[in-house]
């Protein structure tokens, strides 16, 4: 063993003893600095009974219904899933708020989980058409559920991928919004039929994509692989998360796609968003 990769495995192993005696520390400061997240968000008597809605006394998979100010009718989500921190992400840290070059009037949500992007975007763009995409049908009821008041959301059960197929939930056992689906055949008993983006702007009857949001647990690397060209050139808006650990490769598939087209690209968080 050289002496680089001894240093390295020094340091690795102190690395390793931090972390480990951090842990607690850290679970603690999540504990404490949560609740403020959301009375900062909500107010206090709101915040504080979101938060011990969704964390205090909760019983796994348990569905509980809430409001949240600004949304004319209740949601839904499962205790101790990841429904919670997805509600998180989208209402609390309100990933999707930006300024758009124009309003949209056509939208996919693909990877729609429990529907509650849909259901953002159709609260603050009421002029357009949402199109909820979703494949789990635990997670396709609750999308469902809280779609349902919104006359602009259009829900199918269904996956995004390079081409219309059969596919199959390939880890039916992970957290719910990290699935990832895989080809197969059309008799396998849990298959379901995919599309891909072409066929389904098509099925909405549209003429082009307004704003495009992809966060589908590595099927980015199909999506962008092929058949692309057919559509990417009609999206005005697209917000990806890509899973480069998921599927090794899916980024520079990805890139290779969008830089035959003039988008703008800026950085949000784990979302890349590229408009023209």
């Amino acid at each position: 063993m050289n002496q680089s990769t001894a240093e390295m495995g020094i340091v690795r192993g102190i690395k390793n003893i931090v972390n480990a005696a951090y842990a607690p520390i850290q679970s603690k400061l999540k504990l404490y600095y949560r609740p403020k997240q959301y009375t900062r968000k909500f107010g206090k008597e709101k915040g504080l009974a979101l938060y011990h809605k969704f964390y205090t006394d909760t019983t796994p998979e348990n569905e509980v219904s809430f409001t949240v100010d600004g949304y004319e009718h209740d949601l839904y989500l499962r205790q101790e899933t990841s429904d919670v921190p997805t509600f998180q992400q989208i209402f609390l840290n309100t990933r999707y708020d930006m300024d758009l070059p124009s309003l949209p009037k056509t939208i996919i949500d693909g990877g729609a989980n429990v529907g509650f992007a849909s259901v953002y975007f159709a609260n603050k763009y009421p002029q357009a058409q949402v199109l909820a995409v979703e494949p789990d049908s635990s997670n396709f009821a609750l999308t469902e559920k809280n779609t349902a008041p919104y006359s602009n959301i259009k829900t199918i059960q269904s996956a995004i991928w390079g081409k219309t197929t059969s596919l199959r939930i390939k880890n039916p056992d992970f957290e719910k919004w990290a699935f990832e689906v895989e080809e197969t055949d059309s008799s396998t008993p849990d298959s379901f039929q995919a599309f891909s983006v072409s066929s389904l702007i098509e099925k909405m009857g549209w003429d082009s994509v307004d704003f495009l949001k992809l966060d589908i647990e590595g099927s980015e690397m199909s999506v962008f692989e092929s058949g692309y060209e057919s559509w990417l050139p009609k999206v005005k808006v697209l917000i990806v998360e890509l899973h480069e650990k998921m599927r090794p490769g899916c980024t520079e598939v990805f890139e290779n796609a969008v830089s035959k087209y003039p988008f703008k690209k800026t950085i949000s968080g784990e979302n890349l968003i590229y408009y023209q």
